[in-house]
């Protein structure tokens, strides 16, 4: 007669076990008082750079600067879960695979003896430019004369934040200008738009191979009507750890005043960048255009400008419509006769 009352109790107690259990492991509930810790901020431990070639003019004087920007504070005035940060190093050196030292010959009575940097492996050229705090920019003037290509890399403190720029002065020649760019990351995807094969232009195609191992690279040029048949045959290697130049009229016969390069790697990375040169109005440097995207602004044309041409390329499958306008300080307005364009 006992037997219900019993089992009842029994039931109970189960629950009453498995509660405190559950209890006990609550996410969240610990026993110290300690929950779970937020995922600690990291700091970039590693960057790189390529600067292109600009190569030998006379006269030509190139300058290279760097700069690492402070760590900010943090808002509360404590370092939070931010670790200790290693000074780091920041330098660009010359692009080339590493040269092997002069041989050295033992004497007789002696065993050869590891030179380090010499017996022990291939030296690297000394740098061009190192940067020492962040903070604090570095200039300095390419050596000789001569602005060779660039590999660049910066560790630790001086990782975060890392940018270069080259700056060259042309004073003579049917191009004389003023280039300026900005090094690059490596990638394996660019496209140029703006380039040109016509008379009178020579557009030279940079590419940087910072790595250790050969890169190839695909070179695609584009027209009003596609893809323009090219003289390269597929897959231009670039050795490892070099600058390679491309003068764009030569994968061509056709005459494109209006042309975009895209450049694709098949194996490795690349730092690529297009420098132009026009007969009687200079030359500049042309990076690799932005992330295609539905609204475009491009701010910076010249009050004085005489001629300036708008370039736009659809990359995708379909057609593109696009609404084209100036802004000026008295407003917006629509370009007269081309308020709609279609590509």
């Amino acid at each position: 007669m006992n037997r219900a009352p019993l089992s009842v109790l029994a039931a109970v107690t189960a629950l009453a076990a498995i509660t405190g259990i559950a209890a006990l492991t609550a996410p969240g509930d610990r026993a110290d008082g300690a929950g779970a810790k937020a995922p600690a901020r990291l700091p970039v431990e590693r960057a790189g750079l390529l600067c292109p070639s600009v190569g030998h003019s006379e006269g030509a004087k190139t300058t290279y600067t760097s700069f690492t920007p402070p760590t900010p504070e943090p808002a509360d005035g404590t370092d939070g879960n931010r670790p200790a940060v290693r000074p780091g190093t920041a330098e660009l050196r010359p692009a080339g695979a590493p040269f092997p030292a002069p041989e050295r010959k033992p004497a007789p009575d002696k065993a050869p003896a590891a030179v380090p940097g010499t017996d022990d492996g291939p030296r690297r050229a000394e740098p061009v430019l190192a940067l020492k705090a962040p903070g604090t920019p570095v200039a300095v003037p390419a050596p000789g004369g001569d602005a060779p290509a660039l590999v660049g890399t910066a560790t630790a403190a001086l990782a975060p934040g890392w940018t270069a720029q080259q700056t060259t002065v042309l004073p003579n020649g049917r191009a004389r200008a003023l280039l300026g760019a900005a090094c690059t990351a490596p990638g394996t995807d660019f496209w140029f738009p703006g380039a040109s094969t016509a008379k009178g232009r020579q557009d030279y195609l940079h590419l940087v191979n910072p790595d250790d191992t050969p890169a190839v690279a695909d070179i695609e040029i584009l027209g009003r009507d596609g893809r323009v048949r090219g003289t390269l045959p597929d897959g231009l290697p670039v050795p490892a750890g070099a600058g390679l130049p491309v003068l764009l009229s030569t994968l061509t016969a056709e005459e494109l005043p209006d042309a975009t390069v895209r450049v694709t790697t098949r194996t490795g990375r690349v730092g690529a960048v297009v420098r132009t040169a026009e007969d009687g109005a200079g030359g500049d440097w042309l990076a690799a255009s932005a992330a295609p995207s539905a609204t475009v602004v491009m701010p910076g044309i010249p009050a004085d400008a005489t001629s300036v041409r708008l370039v736009v390329l659809a990359p995708g499958d379909a057609d593109a419509e696009l609404r084209a306008g100036l802004a000026s300080p008295g407003g917006t307005f629509g370009l007269v006769g081309h308020e709609t364009v279609r590509v």
